[in-house]
């Protein structure tokens, strides 16, 4: 059984916004602003991006748009596939 210290990827995605955040990367890159859509609580966010990030299912990169650089929020292989398996789950 998983603790709450390790926090399994089950976990992790029953909590508030993952899914979410999940499912609007997987159409683009997003900067944290930009997923306020989807997480309005900045605080909440920003641990779900950490906890998300931490188990390897997305990742961060630095995009320059004119002159400055910003970081956006991607998924990773393995963050696609577990966003497959969530989806194939709920058609059931």
């Amino acid at each position: 059984m998983a603790t709450r210290n390790k926090r399994s990827v089950i976990y992790i995605l029953a909590q508030s916004y993952a899914l979410d955040i999940l499912e609007a990367l997987a159409k683009k890159p997003l900067r944290f602003t930009d997923l306020g859509a989807y997480g309005p609580n900045e605080r909440t966010r920003s641990q779900r991006l950490k906890d998300l990030e931490g188990r390897g299912l997305l990742t961060t990169v630095s995009m320059k748009m004119e002159k400055r650089h910003f970081v956006h929020y991607t998924l990773t292989d393995k963050g696609k596939a577990v966003l497959q398996k969530v989806k194939e789950m709920s058609d059931y």
